[in-house]
């Protein structure tokens, strides 16, 4: 009989619940809260089948062999226009191209963390870089996030207390943008006090990015790559938000002392990304589509979160909060402490519907009440519809009858 014997590493896995709620996006009975996915009618199919074709005509040979494991020159050149578009500087060498913003985390995860090493993140955070994280061993130390960002009082603390026990934080990791999964964005002071903070102690940020352009406002604040001058900040990109998540793309922008050993991570992870994949997206980039892709998404996208928080106005119980971002795909809701997210969420998929629950996004073992909600993937209709389910499976999952018969008003959206 064959017995496997896993590594240390392979124990410490834990399945995404978000990746196995992606199965419940596909039932024609069940209406997803769940994963944080585009809504497909974005996708420019038409535009990418005469682009695939172009590439193939014009660059097949190159585009079907292996590249060079920091990325194709063409596509490095658009990724460093593309992002000067949103006022962040970055030379094409400062950047290597990634299979989305995941393997970014997986690579920062062999190059900064094992057993131990401890760093920091918020409270709640998103829970792909929590499964990475934790994957290696990691010693995670949780901040707050409140309605302007992380808490960084709380975090000086964290800090305070990491000096008394004689360790550094290998990096903070942070989402300043529509934070997944709460929604909220860290103040323009926040950012800067933020990068005070690290700088005085010599620890890198790793500014995960991958919201900051679907603003429904004027526009994003500076990022935090942009006010330290690409100094201390590792900057992850992705395009699965903003575009099409199935060519599983995006880069990192880092300093040259870091970017050249993520270069060489990467060439042991594998080798390099889809040559083809990349001069596609170029070539979409240099079309000049993606800036309208992105301004019919933010169209699309401010009325579906309208219409998600006037739902859970009418829906949530008395006592309960949720955040109404200003961008991004998702709202994070609190239900009163009376209620488990967990026995909710086993109701609701009884009433076909289904969400994230909020204990997956804390590496403290917190947000038993809480749950994050997509909005960009299903319909207006479908969330209006959804969240009457959502409503029905909280009632059925109410702990004290007495405050079922309470009522549900007045319940209150924060900013």
């Amino acid at each position: 009989m064959i017995r496997y014997e896993f590594s240390a590493e392979a124990s410490r896995i834990v399945r995404s619940e978000i990746r196995e709620l992606l199965a419940w996006s596909r039932r024609a009975d069940t209406i997803s809260f769940g994963g944080g996915l585009p809504d497909p009618s974005l996708f420019p199919v038409a535009d990418l089948e005469r682009i695939c074709a172009e590439v193939l005509g014009r660059k097949g040979y190159l585009a079907l062999q292996y590249g060079p494991t920091p990325g194709e020159p063409e596509a490095l050149e658009s990724f460093s226009r593309y992002m000067g578009v949103y006022g962040d500087r970055a030379d094409p060498g400062s950047l290597c191209v990634v299979s989305s913003s995941q393997q970014a985390l997986d690579l920062l995860t062999l190059l900064f963390l094992e057993p131990g090493a401890p760093a920091v993140v918020e409270i709640p955070s998103y829970v792909g870089a929590l499964q990475a994280f934790g994957r290696a061993g990691a010693d995670l130390r949780g901040v707050p996030v409140g309605p302007s960002g992380m808490d960084l009082d709380a975090l000086e603390e964290v800090l305070r207390g990491l000096d008394r026990e004689g360790k550094r934080p290998r990096f903070l990791y942070v989402i300043p943008d529509f934070q997944n999964p709460s929604g909220v964005t860290l103040s323009r002071d926040g950012r800067e006090r933020l990068l005070s903070i690290a700088g005085e102690r010599g620890i890198p940020i790793v500014e995960d990015s991958p919201y900051r352009e679907l603003s429904y406002g004027a526009g994003s604040l500076p990022s935090l790559w942009t006010l330290s001058g690409g100094r201390g900040v590792i900057l992850l990109k992705t395009l699965s938000k903003m575009l099409f998540p199935g060519f599983r793309l995006g880069w990192i922008a880092a300093e040259e002392e870091v970017l050249s050993k993520i270069i060489g991570l990467k060439q042991s992870v594998d080798l390099c990304s889809s040559s083809f994949l990349q001069l596609v997206t170029a070539a979409y980039f240099e079309s000049g589509l993606m800036e309208g892709t992105l301004a019919r998404a933010r169209a699309l996208y401010a009325p579906k979160r309208d219409a998600m928080v006037e739902a859970l106005g009418r829906e949530l119980p008395a006592g309960s909060k949720w955040t109404k971002p200003e961008g991004g795909v998702f709202c994070w809701a609190t239900l009163p402490e009376r209620f488990d997210s967990k026995e909710v969420l086993r109701a609701a998929l009884g009433e076909g519907v289904a969400f994230v629950i909020g204990r997956a996004f804390h590496c403290d073992g917190g947000g038993k009440s809480s749950m994050r909600l997509n909005y960009s993937f299903p319909s207006i209709e479908a969330i209006l519809e959804g969240a009457s389910r959502l409503g029905r499976a909280i009632r059925s999952a109410e702990p004290d009858r007495a405050g079922r018969e309470a009522g549900r008003a007045p319940a209150r959206a924060e900013a």
